[in-house]
């Protein structure tokens, strides 16, 4: 199977070495390189390839920050010198983690990986999955549990959680709808998506509004007369036996 490659490296001899190396591996067709996040995500979106080959330590951003701005996201083989990166790269799913200086039979043995994967498309989350959240600045792994709500804010969605702290995502509302389980979750207007199982209270408000308020005391929010009505409405669902 034939593979558009992009090489996402800030050497300019470690990327030429690469090159070379996958001069050997006529599968791999190299369509674009990039010595950043900002030209990977230009290249990438141009470009359509269906693997990187990504570099972990460049200037002003890490190459995981360069994910949440993948969609879909392709095949990931991380190229790094410093191993200390591995376990974070396997987490958020990659092909493979290669260490600088790569060898040509170590480059042979991620590419065979390649054929071994069945291909990379979002499934609904179980109630109980681990949810991997991808931010410019971290990823954190938590459980769809932990999730009390989402709201949108322009390209980005905060979510907020029953132990830590929101965090930002680059993450579709739509999408968020498309892969929580809607038994749990429920899209109570456009820009918010409430963990039914979450709720602790929600108080009444003049004009039919209400504050809702969510288990571990992380806020709440104020929902309108109808975003209101769907919660109640929700929440007294998942009560009946």
């Amino acid at each position: 199977m034939k593979r558009r490659a992009l090489i996402v490296e800030d050497e300019d001899d470690a990327r030429e070495f690469l090159r070379g190396l996958l001069k050997a591996h006529p599968e791999i067709e190299i369509v674009g390189k990039a010595e950043n996040v900002t030209e990977a995500i230009t290249q990438f979106n141009a470009l359509k390839p269906d693997l990187i080959f990504l570099d972990v330590q460049m200037p002003k951003r890490d190459g995981f920050s360069l994910l949440p701005e993948l969609r879909p996201v392709p095949d990931i083989i991380f190229v790094t010198a410093y191993d200390a990166f591995a376990v974070k790269a396997f987490e958020v799913n990659a092909v493979d983690f290669l260490l600088k200086p790569i060898s040509a039979d170590r480059l042979a043995l991620a590419l065979s990986r390649l054929d071994r994967r069945t291909p990379r498309k979002a499934k609904p989350f179980a109630h109980d999955d681990r949810v991997f959240l991808y931010s410019d600045l971290e990823v954190r792994v938590v459980l769809a549990t932990d999730i009390t709500h989402i709201e949108a804010e322009q390209n980005y969605c905060r979510v907020h959680l029953t132990n830590h702290e929101p965090m930002l995502v680059r993450r579709t509302m739509a999408e968020w709808k498309r892969l929580l389980p809607g038994k749990y979750f429920l899209r109570v207007n456009r820009s918010t998506v409430i963990n039914l199982y979450a709720v602790q209270d929600i108080v009444p408000l003049p004009h039919h509004h209400a504050t809702v308020s969510f288990v571990g005391g992380r806020g709440s929010i104020e929902l309108s007369r109808l975003p209101s009505r769907r919660l109640r409405k929700g929440v007294a669902a998942i009560s009946i036996p």
